[in-house]
């Protein structure tokens, strides 16, 4: 695989986009293999990747029976955050968030990765309690996070209506410093300025967050309209009544 560098990119953008190379080979399956991972998402590549560069194994084979990230992977928030409430579980996410500022440095692949904190609004007492026990959590454990009056969290993002709407918002816990987003291609659109999550009330009432780009709306997955049905085969077998 290529080694990308601002060279490279500059001097494809300047040739119309010619010249890249593929990103992926098409590999005939070898007789063994000294490890065998089933899916070729998130957990699948950072395992396989990891084998690779921590453990010396060299020969490992990733199977994936549709596209590479097609899961879970590229259909999330695309938000990458360490403040979660009990401390084991943000241990582990503040170590994968250390893993992130590094990895596009790692893999020489740009992943998207953009530092930009998080903001968790609350439009309720019970969101504000809630959210407060989230913010001493964290901050006993080491974890950066604070809570904001509506006006801190204003001048925190700009963007953010806090003025006479259904739902306002009366506070937030911000993570500022090192939350980020990614992005997965082709599925999630781009978030502005900043990631905020909110309730779900508020995800039902558009317009509680003010964007250059208009009234923010909560994204949602297109789905099929009708899923297929399954096969007679592929049914569970049902015991007849006597």
């Amino acid at each position: 695989m290529q080694r990308f560098s601002g060279l490279s990119l500059l001097r494809r953008g300047l040739s119309g986009q010619r010249g890249w190379q593929p990103q992926w080979r098409h590999a005939e399956p070898k007789p063994a293999y000294d490890a065998l991972v089933i899916g070729g998402g998130g957990h699948g590549l950072g395992t396989a990747y990891y084998l690779a560069s921590e453990h010396g194994l060299t020969n490992i084979a990733v199977l994936e029976k549709g596209w590479i990230g097609g899961g879970n992977t590229g259909r999330n928030t695309t938000i990458i955050r360490s403040n979660y409430l009990f401390p084991e579980s943000a241990a582990l996410y503040d170590h994968a968030v250390k893993l992130w500022e590094r990895l596009s440095q790692a893999l020489n692949y740009n992943v998207m990765f953009s530092q930009r904190g998080v903001m968790m609004l609350a439009h309720t007492v019970h969101d504000m309690q809630v959210a407060k026990r989230h913010v001493h959590a964290n901050r006993a454990a080491g974890v950066d996070n604070e809570w904001l009056t509506p006006r801190e969290a204003k001048a925190f993002c700009p963007l953010l209506n806090i003025g006479d709407i259904r739902y306002p918002v009366i506070g937030c816990s911000a993570a500022a410093a090192r939350r980020a987003t990614t992005r997965s291609p082709g599925v999630m659109r781009e978030r502005p300025m900043r990631s905020v999550s909110t309730s779900s009330r508020t995800a039902r009432s558009p317009g509680s967050a003010a964007t250059r780009r208009g009234p923010w709306k909560p994204w949602r997955p297109r789905v099929a309209r009708s899923a297929p049905r399954a096969s007679a085969s592929l049914r569970p077998a049902t015991r007849a009544s006597s």
